[in-house]
């Protein structure tokens, strides 16, 4: 393959992580500019030769080089939705009777809420599980 050739399959693999952003294709890419360079100097004369320094290139840049990154890239992203309010604590400001809803107080918001045991108001509760749009609580341990 040639110079040109090389570059196309790196702009190609760019491309293409740049919509999956899963830090796979831009080893792909990298190591693909640096076969392209290697051709240009005449190193690399076959096109056999070429994508065996390809693949070891890859390789090497994938095991060694993608962890790195993905320690800088990783994000401590927190659940934004609902699913966010499991293990969190609240008060019931109604009581909650088995079979029966009731209201809590959880990070301040006031939420429909269900229970497998009897709950007085003022009770310290823990959202166990989501059901619709309200909360399954348990009396929280101290």
């Amino acid at each position: 393959m040639t110079f040109l050739q090389w570059i196309l399959v790196a702009i190609i693999c760019g491309a293409i992580e740049i919509f999956t952003v899963g830090f796979w294709f831009l080893w792909l890419a990298i190591a693909a500019v640096a076969v392209a360079l290697l051709v240009q100097f005449g190193l690399l004369p076959t096109l056999e030769i070429q994508l065996l320094i390809f693949a070891i290139f890859t390789l090497l840049l994938i095991i060694f080089t993608r962890p790195l990154i993905m320690r800088f890239v990783k994000s401590n992203d927190k659940v934004s939705n609902v699913k966010a309010l499991i293990g969190q604590h609240g008060i019931t400001i109604t009581p909650i009777v088995p079979m029966q809803f009731g209201q809590v107080k959880v990070n301040g918001e006031v939420w429909t809420a269900i229970a497998e045991e009897e709950l007085e108001e003022n009770i310290r509760v823990e959202v166990i599980g989501i059901d619709g749009v309200k909360l399954l609580v348990k009396k929280a341990s101290t």
